[in-house]
């Protein structure tokens, strides 16, 4: 669970990201954009795609929604195929 300064859980997520961002000037969904972009990048040059698996197991969104939303800094239009992953 997390909590503000006060021990309080945060009702909203919209609450914890303006939160998050005054300690590190970056929102959640920043950060989600560049490790998805990260972790495609490490899977289309390394061919980790078990981390790219798991990660999208962690989000909870399917490798379609990672890679045509969360990888923003990938130029190149990237495809499933790419890594090897099928999509479920």
């Amino acid at each position: 669970m997390i909590t503000d300064k006060n021990n309080v859980p945060f009702k909203t997520s919209s609450k914890f990201g303006e939160y998050f961002k005054s300690l590190v000037k970056y929102t959640p969904y920043d950060l989600r954009e560049a490790l998805t972009s990260k972790t495609v990048r490490d899977c289309l040059t390394n061919g980790d795609t078990e981390t790219l698996e798991r990660l999208s197991s962690i989000q909870g969104h399917s490798l379609t929604v990672m890679l045509n939303h969360n990888n923003k800094y990938n130029q190149e239009n990237i495809i499933l195929d790419n890594c090897l992953i099928e999509d479920d």
